[in-house]
C-alpha cells in the first residue's frame, strides 16, 4: 500500500501543498537555521544525480509525528 503525506514546500520565493510518498523518504532532520522548519531527504537523486532536498514549512517534530502516525 502507497502512503503519501502533505507537506508545505518552500521554493525560493514561493510555497506550495505537496504530496510526498513515504517509501521515497530517505532522511528527515532540523532545519539548523530555523527551527519552525525541517529538511526532508529524497532517496532519489536529481538528473545530476545531486540528492533531491525539500525544505517543509512544518516542524521536524510535525513531519516525524505524521509519519508515525501512518504505521
Amino acid at each position: 500500500m502507497i502512503k503519501f503525506i502533505e507537506v508545505q514546500v518552500s521554493e525560493e520565493e514561493e510555497s506550495k501543498m505537496e504530496l510526498i510518498n513515504v517509501a521515497n523518504i530517505g532522511r528527515v532532520f532540523p532545519n539548523p537555521q530555523n527551527s519552525t522548519k525541517c529538511i526532508i531527504e529524497l532517496s532519489y537523486h536529481s538528473m545530476n544525480d545531486e540528492p533531491v532536498y525539500l525544505e517543509a514549512e512544518m516542524s521536524y517534530e510535525s513531519v516525524r509525528k505524521q509519519l508515525l502516525d501512518l504505521d
